[in-house]
């Protein structure tokens, strides 16, 4: 499939290791049309990803991935925000709260790793991260800088990547559902369910509908080959635009930028959606 839209990136401004500027240049050079810029909780950068789109000849649109959670099931569900308005201050009320929980928790987890044999330097993994707040890439990225030798794609995912327990998910100041998706439709935004393969979110999302949930992702790399007709049996029975893209963070944990997304097609259909709500 050629990719003509991605509708779901990461830069450095959250957990992502590029600039803004290194992302738009990549889609260019790769021949993607239109990136959204989807940050985790954060809306901040919308004047520098409209500049560098533009100087790079690519198409954006305002998003967010908000990191959400649904208390019922005691389940993580992220949704992102597309099409954001100029008043994003419902969002960022509630995303601001995020990173201040996600920042103080990420000092707990440094001390977690020093008892499993991989003392850091806090002060050394605040200075990795560039706008303040500490996500775990950058904590990787000073474990891979004090020991390179243990350090590889498969330890990242062995030590950040698996199942969290309720303690930590309540630690990390997520997003009630209801209010992330209420905050996205008062911004102007198109909510959509982001990877839902990934926490296990099928079954909720009649329940999200019913909050106002207005799309799903049927194309995503964590997707496998029985989730592809199952999001969009979901996208037709209740009646969702379809989104989708790479969940691009980094070019060697998440190579696959230019693989997932939609289709010129695919992405007319997601801005007609998107447009007709305005």
């Amino acid at each position: 499939m050629t990719v003509y839209a991605d509708m779901h990136v990461h830069t450095n401004h959250s957990d992502g290791t590029q600039t803004i500027d290194q992302v738009m240049k990549r889609a260019a050079d790769l021949g993607i049309h239109t990136v959204a810029v989807t940050d985790h909780d954060t809306v901040d950068t919308w004047e520098e990803v409209r500049s560098s789109a533009a100087a790079h000849g690519i198409q954006t649109v305002r998003g967010v991935e908000m990191s959400c959670y649904d208390e019922s099931v005691h389940k993580k569900t992220h949704v992102v925000g597309l099409w954001l308005g100029e008043d994003v201050s419902a969002v960022q009320r509630l995303c601001e709260h995020t990173l201040v929980c996600r920042d103080h928790y990420h000092k707990t987890l440094v001390l977690e790793l020093a008892k499993k044999g991989y003392p850091l330097d806090y002060d050394r993994v605040r200075e990795i991260a560039p706008f303040g707040v500490v996500f775990k890439i950058h904590i990787f990225q000073a474990l891979m800088e004090r020991y390179p030798e243990s350090m590889s794609v498969k330890r990242y995912r062995e030590l950040f990547a698996g199942k969290t327990t309720y303690e930590v998910d309540r630690q990390m100041g997520y997003t009630p559902i209801a209010e992330g998706i209420a905050a996205i439709r008062e911004a102007g935004g198109l909510p959509v369910i982001a990877h839902p393969c990934e926490y296990d979110n099928y079954d909720e999302i009649p329940a999200y509908v019913e909050l106002g949930l207005q799309g799903i992702e049927v194309s995503h790399p964590s997707m496998k080959e029985e989730d592809y007709p199952r999001t969009r049996s979901l996208a037709r029975h209740f009646n969702l635009a379809q989104s989708g893209g790479s969940d691009y963070h980094d070019p060697d944990l998440t190579p696959w930028f230019g693989r997932y997304g939609l289709t010129a097609h695919e992405f007319a259909e997601l801005e007609a959606r998107a447009l007709s709500r305005i």
